[in-house]
C-alpha cells in the first residue's frame, strides 16, 4: 500500500480489508471510492456484519473528510483549486467555447465541471483530471443537490415526479434514479440533456450510479472482482455476465441491468453522436456492442462480395469488347 499516500493509520487500519475488498486497486482514489461504496451499500442493504471492518471504517471517514475538503463540489471549477490544477490541460482542451463565452467576474454555475464530466463519459480526459471528476461525479450522483446543472435544470421535474425522493433526509442517489425511470415523462429539454448525461456517465463507470452499482454489488465480486474500475470495464464485464447464459445474476441486478439498456438504447435514439469518434465511443460502449460490431462485419462483407463480383463482370465485358 505504499503506493497508496494514506495515512499510517490508515495504512495499518484498512490493510487487510483493501486487499479483501479492493485487490486491483492501485490510485488512492479509488481505494476511497471501492470502500466507501462497500460501506454504503452494506448500509443501504443494512447487513448485520459489515465487510469493511470498523477500525477501516473509522479511518477511511478521515480520509473522506480529508478528500472532501480537498475537492470542494463548487458550482465554479475557479474555487477548486485541486480541480483546476489536476484539469489544467483539459479545460481549455475541451471547455473551451465556456471560458470565452463567460466574463471574467460571472459565475460558471457548474458548465465547466458538467462539460468536463461529459469528457469523462467519453473517456477522454487525462488521469489526474479523471481521478478528481469521478469523485465529483460519485457525490453529485448521491445528492441532486451537488449538481447545479441538475437543480437549475430539472428543478420542476424533481418536484413533479420526484418530490418524494427529494424529501429524504439522507440522499442515497434516489432523485437521480426517479429522474432516469421517468426519462419519459420530462419535456424540458435541458432537464432531459441533464438525465441523459447522467446515463452515459454510469455507462463509463459503474461507481457513479449508486442504485446499479448496489443492486450488483455481489455480482461484481463474484464475477468482475478482477476487473480494473473505470473507463466502463466494470460495466462491460457485468453486461457480458447478462449475455452469458451460463452465468446467473442476482435478481435485483439483472433488473436494473436491463432497465439501463433500455434506457441507454432510448437515450441513443434521442441524442445521436455528433461525429465519428463520438459513433465508435457510442458503438463501444453500447450494451449492444457485439450485435452492432456483428451487424457492420456483415454489411463490410456483403459490401466486398458486391465489388468483387462487379470487377468480374467489368472485367469480362471489356474482355467481351476487346475481342470484337
Amino acid at each position: 500500500m505504499k503506493d497508496f499516500r494514506f495515512s499510517y493509520k490508515f495504512k495499518m487500519a484498512c490493510k487487510e480489508d483493501v486487499l479483501k475488498l479492493c485487490p486491483n486497486i492501485k490510485k488512492k482514489v479509488d481505494v476511497v471510492i471501492c470502500l466507501s461504496t462497500t460501506v454504503r451499500n452494506d448500509t443501504l442493504q443494512e447487513v448485520k456484519e459489515h465487510r469493511v471492518s470498523l477500525k477501516c471504517r473509522k479511518q477511511l471517514r478521515v480520509e473522506e473528510l480529508e478528500m472532501t475538503e480537498d475537492i470542494r463540489l463548487e458550482p465554479d471549477y475557479r474555487l477548486n483549486p485541486v480541480l483546476r490544477k489536476a484539469c489544467k490541460a483539459d479545460i481549455p482542451k475541451f471547455c473551451h467555447g465556456i471560458l470565452t463565452k463567460a466574463k471574467d467576474d460571472s459565475e460558471l454555475e457548474g458548465q465547466v465541471i458538467s462539460c468536463l464530466k461529459l469528457r469523462y463519459a467519453d473517456q477522454r480526459l487525462s488521469s489526474d483530471c479523471e481521478d478528481q471528476i469521478r469523485i465529483i461525479i460519485q457525490e453529485s450522483a448521491l445528492d441532486y443537490r451537488l449538481d447545479p446543472q441538475l437543480q437549475l435544470h430539472c428543478s420542476d421535474e424533481i418536484a413533479s415526479l420526484c418530490a418524494e425522493e427529494a424529501a429524504a433526509q439522507e440522499q442515497t442517489g434516489q432523485v437521480e434514479e426517479c429522474l432516469k425511470v421517468n426519462l419519459l415523462k420530462i419535456k424540458t429539454e435541458m432537464c432531459k440533456k441533464e438525465v441523459l448525461n447522467m446515463l452515459k456517465e454510469s455507462k463509463a463507470d459503474i461507481f457513479v450510479d449508486p442504485v446499479l452499482h448496489t443492486a450488483c454489488a455481489l455480482d461484481i465480486k463474484h464475477h468482475c472482482a478482477a476487473i480494473t474500475p473505470g473507463r466502463g470495464r466494470q460495466m462491460s464485464c457485468l453486461m457480458e455476465a447478462l449475455e452469458d447464459k451460463r452465468v446467473r445474476l442476482q435478481p435485483e441486478c439483472k433488473k436494473r441491468l436491463n432497465d439501463r439498456i433500455e434506457m441507454w438504447s432510448y437515450a441513443a435514439k434521442v441524442a445521436p453522436a455528433d461525429g465519428f469518434s463520438d459513433l465508435a465511443m457510442q458503438v463501444m460502449t453500447s450494451p449492444s456492442k457485439n450485435y452492432i460490431l456483428s451487424v457492420i462485419s456483415g454489411s463490410i462483407c456483403i459490401l466486398f462480395l458486391i465489388g468483387l463480383m462487379c470487377g468480374r463482370i467489368t472485367k469480362r465485358v471489356t474482355r467481351e469488347l476487346k475481342d470484337r
